[in-house]
C-alpha cells in the first residue's frame, strides 16, 4: 500500500489524542494544539460536518523517527544519509484518492474548508500546511515549498511567499504577462513535508522526488484539473489555484515562527481559487503556527541533517545536532566528542555559517554525557564547563534576518538587520587531556542503572 497521512497515523494510533467534543477551528483548535503533547486528531469540527482535523505529527523525533523509519537518536543521520542518495522514482498515473471528490466553478471555495485561526490576532484563517506546487513554464521543473496562505474570501487568498526557487518561476509567468498555476497539497505522509522544508540545491529534481527517496517508494502522481502540474496522487486535498499577473491582496498580520508578530500586513501575490479535489472523506491536515508544534521542527530538520553531513565530511567527530524550538530556531546544539580544542570551534563555525541553516545565531556545543533535548542539560553544561573568557566567541557585523526583533534594522537596507553570532563551548577538555577531561566525569546516584522507582511503588 501507497504511503500515506492515513498510514502514517496508524502507526501512531496508540499515541493520538482523540478529541470528539466540538471544537471552533476560529477560536478554539489553535489553542488545543498548542496545549496538547501527543499528536492530536479532531472530530467534531464546528461548522464542518463531517470533517476531521489532525495536528501535531512531527514534532518531536519519537515521531520523526516513526516516519523515516528509524530510530530517534538516529533521526538526523538517517535524513543526511537519504538525502544524500539524492531523488527517488515518481511515476504518472491517470487517477488517484486525491481524485474521488472534484469541485470546480462556484463549488470550488476556500469557504468549503475548515482552515483555522492560529493566533489571536492573525488576520483570519491561515493554511499553515500546504505544500505549494510551481511548475517552471520553460524546462517543466517543478518547485515545492510550505508558504503561509491567508484566506480572504470563498475564491480567492494571499500567499506570502518564502522559497527563492519558487519566487523565481513566477517572476517568469509574471514578465510575460501570464497567470501563474499554484497547486496546494495539503495532508500526506509526513516524509513529503520532510522533503518540502529540504532547503537546498536541487535544480533537476523536486521535493516530491525527494519524498520518494525518503520513503523509499515509487511515488504516484497525478496532473491537476486545470494545468500540467503534477501532484501526489495519494494526499488527501489539492487546491488549485492560479496568480494573475501583478495581481495582489492585503497579507497579515500572522503570529511567526518565534511567537512573535515580527512583520506588519503587506500586499503579497493573491491566489484565484480554480478546483479542490479531495479524497471523499479528507482529513484535513491543520499545522498550528505556535512553539512546540510541528511548525519549528519541519523547518529545522532538513537543515539539522545537511549540518551533520557537513561537519562529517569536515572531519569532525559529530555525535547529533539539535535546533531546538525553545530556542525559536535560533539556537543550535551541536553533539561532538572533540580529541582537541580546534575541532570544537570548526563545528561551531561551521553551524554558524552554514547556508542552509538561516536562522542560528547561536550554536552551543557539547559532549556526549549532555542530553541535547533537554534545555536544562545544556543550562547544566553552559553552567559548569564554560570559561566566559577563553569558550564564548562573539562574531558581530553579520547580517540578520528580518524576523529577529532582537536586532537592530539597518536603515538603508530595511527590512534587513545588522546582525551578530554566538558560539559557546561547553564541552569537557578534549579526549587528548585525558586528566582534565576525567575531572569532568558527572556523579550518578547510587543504585544506577540498577533499581526502577516503579518497582517500588
Amino acid at each position: 500500500m501507497p504511503s500515506s497521512l492515513r498510514t502514517y497515523l496508524r502507526e501512531i494510533q496508540d499515541e493520538i489524542l482523540t478529541v470528539t467534543k466540538k471544537a471552533d477551528p476560529a477560536t478554539q483548535i489553535g489553542d488545543l494544539c498548542s496545549q496538547s503533547d501527543r499528536p492530536i486528531l479532531f472530530e467534531n469540527v464546528k461548522g464542518f460536518a463531517g470533517w476531521k482535523i489532525c495536528d501535531l505529527l512531527v514534532n518531536d523525533r519519537h515521531k520523526q523517527a516513526v516516519a523515516l523509519k528509524t530510530t530517534p537518536e538516529r533521526v538526523v543521520s538517517t535524513l543526511a544519509e537519504k538525502i544524500n542518495k539524492g531523488p527517488g522514482k515518481t511515476r504518472a498515473v491517470k487517477t488517484g484518492p486525491v481524485k474521488e471528490k472534484v469541485l470546480k466553478g462556484k463549488r470550488a471555495s476556500f469557504g468549503a474548508l475548515p482552515f483555522c485561526v492560529h493566533s489571536p490576532r492573525d488576520g483570519g484563517p491561515y493554511i499553515g500546511s500546504g505544500m505549494c506546487v510551481v511548475r517552471d513554464p520553460d524546462t517543466g521543473q517543478q518547485n515545492v515549498a510550505m508558504h503561509r496562505i491567508h484566506v480572504k474570501g470563498k475564491y480567492h487568498a494571499a500567499v506570502s511567499l518564502f522559497s527563492p526557487h519558487s519566487k523565481a518561476i513566477l517572476e517568469k509567468y509574471a514578465s510575460r504577462k501570464k497567470p501563474a498555476p499554484m497547486a496546494i497539497v495539503i495532508g500526506h505522509h509526513p516524509c513529503f513535508e520532510i522533503a518540502t522544508n529540504y532547503f537546498g540545491p536541487h535544480d533537476t529534481w523536486s521535493e516530491h522526488d525527494l519524498a520518494a527517496t525518503l520513503l523509499g517508494e515509487t511515488v504516484e502522481m497525478v496532473q491537476c484539473e486545470n494545468s500540467e502540474i503534477m501532484v501526489p496522487a495519494h494526499a488527501e486535498m489539492v487546491i488549485e489555484c492560479e496568480i494573475k499577473p501583478r495581481a495582489t491582496d492585503l497579507e497579515g498580520p500572522f503570529g511567526e515562527f518565534h511567537n512573535y508578530y515580527a512583520s506588519a500586513p503587506a500586499q503579497k501575490p493573491r491566489l484565484d481559487i480554480q478546483a479542490i479535489t479531495m479524497r471523499n472523506d479528507a482529513l484535513y491536515r491543520h499545522l498550528n503556527a505556535t512553539p512546540y508544534t510541528d511548525h519549528q521542527p519541519l523547518v529545522a530538520l532538513p537543515g539539522e541533517a545537511r549540518l551533520i553531513d557537513l561537519l562529517k565530511r569536515k572531519g569532525v567527530a559529530v555525535r547529533d545536532v539539535f535546533t531546538p524550538p525553545w530556542g525559536g530556531l535560533f539556537i543550535t546544539i551541536v553533539q561532538i566528542t572533540a580529541a582537541v580544542r580546534e575541532q570544537v570551534r570548526e563545528a561551531l563555525m561551521a553551524a554558524l555559517f552554514n547556508p542552509v541553516q538561516i536562522f542560528t545565531k547561536t550554536v552551543i556545543a557539547v559532549d556526549d554525557d549532555i542530553d541535547i533535548y533537554d534545555a536544562r542539560d545544556i543550562l547544566y553544561a553552559v553552567g559548569t564547563r564554560v570559561d566566559p573568557e577563553t569558550d564564548v566567541m562573539q562574531i558581530t557585523g553579520t547580517a540578520g534576518l528580518p524576523y529577529d526583533l532582537s536586532l537592530p534594522l539597518i536603515p538603508e537596507a530595511a527590512p534587513l538587520r545588522r546582525g551578530s553570532k554566538l558560539a559557546i563551548d561547553a564541552t569537557k577538555p578534549p579526549t587528548t587531556q585525558k586528566d582534565l577531561r576525567d575531572k569532568f566525569q558527572r556523579i550518578s546516584p547510587k543504585g544506577w542503572g540498577r533499581v526502577r522507582l516503579e518497582d517500588f511503588i
